[in-house]
């Protein structure tokens, strides 16, 4: 009788330490998704900065004056290719419709004229980044990602 019971504690035993590292393994999976899943939504929120700034230096070297039209939309992609950005121009806000060189930009219909001189040549910027669902790093090891701002800027 007590060699059956010593039986019966070494099957609870190991049964009882099975579960334990059961759910250390599973603890561990679920942090390791959570940090690398973090790791992707910032490195797309540093993405998005830097499409603005690069949405915003376009606009300044676009010449207007050849079509007498303006930007309407980018796309841009991470040099690592794990990110895609899309960026809509939805409207520029314009001292009494015309540029800083006295261009009316009428072939543009996003050109909003304002009355106001301080408030001339900002733009309204819509910025989609979001996750290369194709490339290898991405498809199957993160959760989507997909960040959208829209800023109002001054180039």
């Amino acid at each position: 009788m007590r060699r059956a019971f010593n039986l019966l504690m070494a099957i609870f035993m190991v049964l009882l330490l099975s579960g334990a590292a059961v759910l250390t393994l599973k603890y561990v999976s679920i942090s390791a998704k959570h940090i690398s899943d973090s790791y992707i939504k910032e490195q797309a929120e540093i993405f998005m900065q830097s499409v603005i700034e690069a949405t915003i230096l376009k606009i300044e070297g676009y010449d207007r004056s050849l079509n007498r039209d303006c930007i309407k939309s980018l796309r841009f992609y991470s040099n690592d290719k794990r990110f895609i950005a899309d960026v809509n121009i939805t409207k520029y806000y314009l001292y009494n419709g015309k540029d800083n060189g006295g261009e009316d930009l009428s072939a543009c219909d996003r050109v909003e004229s304002i009355s106001t001189e301080e408030s001339h040549g900002y733009v309204m910027i819509e910025a989609v980044v979001e996750t290369n669902s194709s490339h290898p790093k991405i498809k199957d090891f993160v959760s989507p990602v997909r960040i959208v701002k829209r800023t109002l800027q001054r180039p």
